[in-house]
This record gives C-alpha cells, sequence and structure tokens, in this order.
C-alpha cells in the first residue's frame, strides 16, 4: 500500500512538471519574437524582388526590401507578414509551426502578377480624311467648364464688335510678355524726358541766379515753389520767371 502511494505521488509530480513546461512553451510561442531576415524572390524566374513592402500588423511595424530582394523585421509566432510591391500579387508569411528558434531566415517566393488590358486593333491611317475623321471622333467630349468659357468668349466677342461699331475702341488684344517689356520702356522713356524737359526749364542754377539764394535755403525755396510738372511741361522760360518771382516774394514775407 505505501509503495503504490510512492508511485502514485512520482507520477503525479513528473505529469504536473510537463504540464508547466507545456505552458510554458504555449507562452513563449506566442509572445517572443523572432527575427526574420530573407530575401524576396519571384516565383519561376526567381528574380529579386526590390523596394517591396513588408508589414506586421500584428506589431504595426514595417520595412522595405533592399535592391536584392533582402529585409529585416520582427515578428511574433502567432504574426503574419503582410507583402506588397509593384507587379506582384499581395501575400502573406507565417511561421512554420512550433518554430523553436528565435530567428529565421530563407527564400520567400512570390507570385507575379498578371494584368488584364482590352485588345486592340491596328489598321492604316487611310487617306487625310478618313485620318481627319478618326481624329474629330478620338477628341473627347468637352467638359461643361469648357462650355461656358466658350459660351463667356462668344459673348465677349459679340459685344467687342458691338461696341466697335461706334468707335469706342474695344480690344481683346492679349500682349505677349515681350510686348509688355517694349511697353513698360516706352514709359519708362516717355517720364525721362519729360524729366530732362523740367531739369531744363526749372533747377537750382537758374533759380539761383534769379534769386541770389544758395544751398540749403535753395532748396527750400524750390520746395516751397511746388510747381507742376504739367506746367512745367507746357509753360514758356517767361511763365516760369514770374511765378518763381512771386513765389520769392511770398517766400521772404512768410520768413519774415
Amino acid at each position: 500500500m505505501l509503495d503504490f502511494l510512492k508511485r502514485s505521488l512520482f507520477f503525479g509530480f513528473v505529469f504536473f512538471s510537463f504540464s508547466l513546461t507545456l505552458s510554458g512553451q504555449n507562452e513563449d510561442t506566442g509572445d517572443s519574437l523572432v527575427t526574420i531576415q530573407c530575401q524576396l524572390k519571384s516565383l519561376g524566374e526567381g528574380k529579386p524582388i526590390v523596394y517591396a513592402h513588408i508589414l506586421n500588423i500584428g506589431l504595426n511595424i514595417g520595412t522595405t526590401s533592399d535592391t536584392l530582394g533582402f529585409f529585416t523585421i520582427v515578428m511574433r509566432r502567432c504574426d503574419s507578414l503582410f507583402i506588397s510591391a509593384l507587379g506582384y500579387n499581395e501575400s502573406y508569411f507565417s511561421l512554420p509551426g512550433f518554430w523553436p528558434s528565435n530567428h529565421f531566415s530563407g527564400i520567400i517566393q512570390v507570385r507575379q502578377k498578371v494584368y488584364m488590358i482590352e485588345p486592340v486593333s491596328v489598321e492604316g491611317f487611310g487617306n487625310y480624311a478618313q485620318f481627319r475623321r478618326k481624329v474629330i471622333s478620338s477628341i473627347p467630349p468637352k467638359t461643361p467648364a469648357e462650355e461656358s468659357l466658350e459660351y463667356i468668349q462668344e459673348i465677349t466677342r459679340e459685344e467687342a464688335i458691338k461696341y466697335d461699331k461706334v468707335n469706342v475702341g474695344f480690344s481683346f488684344s492679349i500682349k505677349t510678355k515681350e510686348e509688355k517689356s517694349l511697353i513698360k520702356l516706352q514709359k519708362i522713356l516717355d517720364y525721362q524726358l519729360k524729366q530732362k524737359i523740367i531739369r531744363a526749364k526749372y533747377n537750382e542754377e537758374n533759380v539761383g541766379e534769379l534769386t541770389g539764394l544758395q544751398g540749403q535755403e535753395l532748396k527750400d525755396f524750390m520746395n516751397y515753389c511746388h510747381l507742376s510738372e504739367e506746367f512745367l511741361l507746357n509753360a514758356s522760360e517767361y511763365d516760369i520767371l514770374y511765378m518763381v518771382k512771386g513765389s520769392y516774394w511770398a517766400y521772404k514775407r512768410n520768413k519774415r
């Protein structure tokens, strides 16, 4: 009887220890990380798949393959890797069941993707009239925005013709960059010519000889006169002399 109890206790202890070992292994299988170092190749041809995307959805991490198709990523034994690459079918990779090691290396093969396209027929252009009809028929229909723009342009053209009959001078010509630059240059030249004419009639030398003023006082007086450009362009030398004399007497009175 005592021997039977000893055997029962021994086998019970062994069974309990084995259960704990299996439980620890199962827990390690689900949670421990395995380093994956693999190469992606196309199925059949065996060409490296470059710049593919490898995503571990379970851990929310990802990587890409290099120019030789190699990549490195970590995963749990319960995870799956999602692989996608241009020209290849999307695929998944999982570790073999009960993988004992914390490292896995090998080749992962991915099947190439087949794209279905519509059949096409090649024909000759034919004569010019047939070619023209084919080209016109291949032009896509106009969008509502394009139709609205054409309608506005047509209304604008009609208004321009209507105003042109009464010599209003309605113009819708669009100037090029060169034409705009020439117009801007001409404005600058016109302005410089006006300033040259004004300086010839009205300058510090002439006003100084007329009033006897010099230096800063002469500048203050010319600012006091404040003769407009339009007057200086159209006035004679006598008119300018008369205005300067009158302004000079007023300037002296105000200064006193």
